[in-house]
């Protein structure tokens, strides 16, 4: 049974690992960061549930989604490394600026790239540390 402490933790770390995970994700094509580092935040969060919480609880809960997000982020990571060949090179960094009234949002490949990376690492780490919790029968 999981101690108190670490179920105090839980609350309090998880909401904040995952927000630094999203600040990461999102500066990280034009500064240090990025998906690799971002998907791995969000395991150490999950890692935190799986001791507070129980491993069977994540499992239930996120568990059928870690496969398919492993093939969808590969997808995305592909997709995106492939969109610079209609641009001239492959792998080339491609942005697009979007303006909505006084909202200007800046999209580009890399940031796709890191996406795509980020829903890897997250599902490849979330599962392995959900195996080596789960107990033998």
């Amino acid at each position: 049974m999981p101690e108190l402490y670490l179920r105090l933790l839980d609350r309090i770390m998880t909401p904040v690992l995952l927000v630094f995970s999203i600040v990461l994700l999102l500066r990280g094509h034009n500064e240090p960061g990025g998906g690799f580092i971002a998907g791995l935040v969000v395991a150490a969060a999950f890692e935190l549930q799986i001791l507070s919480r129980g491993e069977a609880v994540v499992r239930g809960s996120i568990g059928a989604y870690l496969q398919p997000l492993i093939g969808i982020g590969l997808s995305i990571a592909a997709l995106s490394a492939t969109l610079g060949v209609l641009y001239g090179n492959f792998f080339k960094g491609v942005w697009w600026d979007l303006h909505w009234g006084a909202v200007s949002l800046e999209l580009s490949t890399p940031l796709f790239f890191d996406i795509g990376v980020f829903m890897v690492v997250f599902s490849i780490v979330t599962s392995y540390l959900l195996g080596l919790s789960q107990r033998e029968e």
